[in-house]
């Protein structure tokens, strides 16, 4: 299971079909969201994430009830090391297949086929075999996110004799800086992955395109807003993170690869989060 800090950021959420039995498919989507979120009751993933369109738009399909979905991941300091999966639960009397345009937009979800076929059965439950997209998580014991808050851009004038002096300022912003304690290297980039001692170190599938640093990379590339992520504040099992900090990674010209953001420990098994920068106005 996965655990606290991660980085999610706004995906695009390709259609699918739903077909029950014998009936007629219907169809979902395009729409957008994050790959994390979770609404605050019940604490399970929202509409807007991947997860959550796809249990929403199940519950309306006709003999299909007690539809529910949950993250699997851990709020504590147990070490975890498998991606961000997650679990559908529901009941129906027939089968059910989903349908994607292709395997690219069912990885998205967290699939590793484009045709998925759920069994029937009372409270069935379904687990996928990938990591969600749009979400980085290290993958390590714990970690944090460390915000320093700092004044930004100010400007003054004063009269002539100097007796009295006008300071304009633009706000303040936020630094976030990610840390994380050491995660497998499968996490870090496909590269790592594709390799056994690797992919099997952190728990995953090896053709898994989702959950690695150099996707989080390729994301702010492209300017996205990212929402940082930490462990609730009494870091018990089974309660929700606080409300996440939202920025953008300023410097990712900076650096060219993954590697450039972690430092190697017993390398190259496993390495250590730090450095990872992010800057959010409040």
């Amino acid at each position: 299971m996965a655990n606290f800090p991660l980085v999610t950021w706004e995906i695009d959420l390709p259609p699918f079909s739903i077909q029950v039995g014998a009936g007629s498919p219907s169809s979902f989507g395009p729409s957008t969201g994050y790959g994390y979120e979770l609404a605050t009751t019940p604490y399970t993933p929202t509409a807007a994430t991947p997860p959550g369109f796809l249990a929403a738009s199940l519950a309306t399909m006709a003999g299909v009830t007690a539809v529910s979905v949950a993250y699997n991941t851990t709020n504590n300091t147990v070490p975890a090391t498998s991606p961000l999966t997650w679990t559908l639960t529901y009941t129906c009397a027939s089968v059910i297949i989903i349908t994607f345009s292709s395997v690219a937009d069912a990885e998205v979800y967290g699939f590793d086929v484009a045709t998925v076929n759920l069994s029937s059965g009372t409270l069935a439950t379904y687990t996928t075999p990938y990591n969600v997209g749009g979400v980085w998580c290290p993958c390590g014991v714990a970690g944090d996110v460390r915000r320093t808050t700092t004044q930004r851009a100010a400007a003054s004038s004063s009269e002539m004799s100097g007796l009295s002096t006008d300071v304009v300022n633009w706000g303040e912003v936020a630094d976030l800086e990610f840390l994380s304690s050491i995660f497998p290297a499968a996490n870090l980039t496909r590269w790592y992955a594709k390799i056994d001692v690797y992919y099997t170190a952190a728990q995953r599938s090896k053709n898994d395109p989702n959950n690695t640093l150099e996707g989080l990379l390729e994301a702010a590339a492209t300017g996205v807003t990212f929402r940082l992520y930490r462990s609730a504040t009494d870091n018990l099992p089974g309660t929700t993170p606080e409300t996440p900090n939202e920025a953008r990674m300023p410097i990712i010209s900076e650096k060219a690869t993954a590697t450039a953001y972690v430092t190697p420990d017993d390398e190259p098994r496993l390495w250590s989060t730090t450095g990872l920068f992010f800057r959010g106005n409040l």
